[in-house]
């Protein structure tokens, strides 16, 4: 005797496809709602900045139109379809991606805002270590300090 499962009536296969559209979106709404919770506190740090603060509303558009720094939109997820195209406009893993990048995106907005209130500012970035101790504190201190002293000759130096 042939078994023919898949005709089965119900459909023991839709049960399946539910759950599976279930776990992904799912798993997808977590990746948004990481994102967009990076997306607002990065947003809230640079609403903080003074430098920030002293561009006019145009240079402050510009420069989020320049970096990318629009509000994220959420999309649409109710159907197994609309979910189909938003994993296929951003997968899983990119939308990680993402969200590691806000910060070097919101980072490069400070710094170009900087510029153009100090365009000769000097970019400086603090050597990384591991520091284990209170002398390979007071060691890394005084590295730093050596190196913004020396920046400082410059002209104002911004981190």
């Amino acid at each position: 005797m042939v078994q023919r499962g898949l005709l089965a009536d119900p459909d023991p296969v839709r049960p399946l496809l539910d759950e599976t559209v279930d776990l992904l979106r799912q798993a997808l709404n977590a990746k948004l709602d990481a994102f967009a919770s990076t997306y607002e506190q990065q947003k809230a740090q640079l609403e903080a900045d003074a430098d920030w603060n002293r561009l006019s509303e145009e240079q402050q558009a510009s420069l989020k139109a320049q970096h990318s720094l629009s509000a994220p939109e959420r999309p649409q997820l109710g159907t197994a379809e609309a979910l189909q195209d938003a994993l296929e406009h951003c997968e899983l893993e990119h939308w990680v991606s993402r969200t590691q990048a806000l910060p070097s995106r919101f980072d490069a907005a400070r710094h170009a805002a900087v510029q153009l209130l100090k365009p000769n500012v000097v970019h400086v970035s603090l050597p990384r270590r591991t520091l284990n101790d209170q002398a390979e504190l007071k060691a890394w201190l005084a590295e730093v300090e050596a190196l913004l002293d020396e920046k400082l000759q410059q002209g104002p130096v911004a981190l």
